[in-house]
C-alpha cells in the first residue's frame, strides 16, 4: 500500500513539475529560433541561433531596462523592509488600542486593486514632477508592497518565542540592543525571504511601470518586453529572448539565497 502511494506521489509530482516548467522551456526554445521557424510550429529548433539574444542585449538597449528594474526593485524592497520590520515587530509583540483593526487594514491594502487609484496617483506624481523617474515607481510600490511585508513578517515574528527576549532583558540587555543583537539575527531568513518577495513583485509589476514611465531612462523590464513588436506582428524571437534574459537575475538570486529562503518559508512550521 505504501509503495503504491509512493508511486502515485511521484507521478503527481512529476506532472506538476512538467506543467510548471513547460511554459519556460517553450520560451527558451523559442528564443533560439528564427521567425520563420517559430511560425512553422516546430517544437525543437533545427539550429540554435543567438541572433535574438545579440539584438536584445547589444542593440535594443535592454540592459538599461534591466538596470532600471534593479534600481527600482532593490530600493523598493529595502524601503519596504525598513518600514515593515518595525511595524511587524509592533504587531507581533506590542499590545495597543485598535491593533486588530489596523492589522486587518494592512491585509486589506494588500488585496486592493491598484487600477482603482491609478488616475489620481498619476495626477499626484505629475504635480510633483516625478513622472518618468524611478520615484514614480518606487513610491507606489512601497505603498503597495509594505503592507504585504508587514503581514507576512508578523506571522514569522510570532513564531519566535518571547522567552528569548525576556531572558535577554533580564540579563541587562536593553530593548533596542536586544532587538538588534538577538531578535533580528534570528529573523534574518524570514526578512530575506520577504525582501526577495518584494523585489520580485516590483520586478514583475507592469501596470504602474507602463503608465508612469515613457522613456528608456526609467522604463523597466516588463514594459520593455512588451515593446518588442513590429508594425503588423510581434517579434516572438526577441520577445522570448528578452523574457529569458529578464528571468536570469531572479533565478540567480533565488539560487544563491536558497538556504535562507527555505528556512524562512518553513519558519513556524513546527511549534513547541
Amino acid at each position: 500500500m505504501k509503495q503504491k502511494s509512493g508511486v502515485l506521489f511521484w507521478i503527481f509530482f512529476t506532472l506538476l513539475v512538467l506543467i510548471n516548467l513547460t511554459p519556460y522551456l517553450w520560451t527558451m526554445l523559442t528564443s533560439f529560433k528564427s521567425q520563420n521557424e517559430i511560425f512553422a510550429l516546430s517544437i525543437v529548433p533545427k539550429q540554435l541561433i543567438i541572433d535574438n539574444y545579440v539584438q536584445v542585449i547589444f542593440e535594443s538597449g535592454f540592459l538599461s531596462n534591466i538596470w532600471n528594474s534593479f534600481m527600482v526593485s532593490g530600493i523598493t524592497s529595502l524601503v519596504c523592509l525598513i518600514i515593515g520590520v518595525p511595524a511587524a515587530y509592533s504587531f507581533a509583540r506590542l499590545h495597543f488600542r485598535f491593533k486588530n483593526p489596523l492589522f486587518m487594514l494592512v491585509l486589506f491594502i494588500t488585496i486592493f486593486p491598484g487600477i482603482f487609484i491609478i488616475s489620481p496617483l498619476f495626477d499626484f506624481l505629475r504635480s510633483i514632477g516625478a513622472i518618468d523617474t524611478y520615484f514614480a515607481l518606487i513610491l507606489p510600490y512601497v505603498a503597495y508592497f509594505t503592507p504585504l511585508v508587514v503581514w507576512i513578517l508578523t506571522g514569522f515574528f510570532k513564531t519566535i518565542h518571547p522567552s528569548i527576549e525576556e531572558v535577554a532583558i533580564m540579563d541587562g540587555c536593553g530593548v533596542f540592543k536586544m532587538i538588534m543583537r538577538i531578535f533580528l539575527p534570528l529573523s534574518v531568513p524570514s526578512i530575506l525571504t520577504v525582501g526577495i518577495i518584494a523585489f520580485t513583485l516590483a520586478w514583475n509589476e507592469f501596470l504602474f511601470a507602463l503608465i508612469f514611465t515613457s522613456s528608456e531612462s526609467a522604463r523597466t523590464v516588463p514594459v520593455a518586453i512588451s515593446r518588442f513588436q513590429g508594425v503588423h506582428s510581434l517579434d516572438w524571437g526577441q520577445m522570448t529572448a528578452a523574457a529569458v534574459t529578464a528571468t536570469i537575475p531572479i533565478v540567480l538570486i533565488s539560487v544563491f539565497l536558497q538556504r535562507y529562503i527555505i528556512s524562512g518559508l518553513t519558519a513556524g512550521a513546527v511549534k513547541e
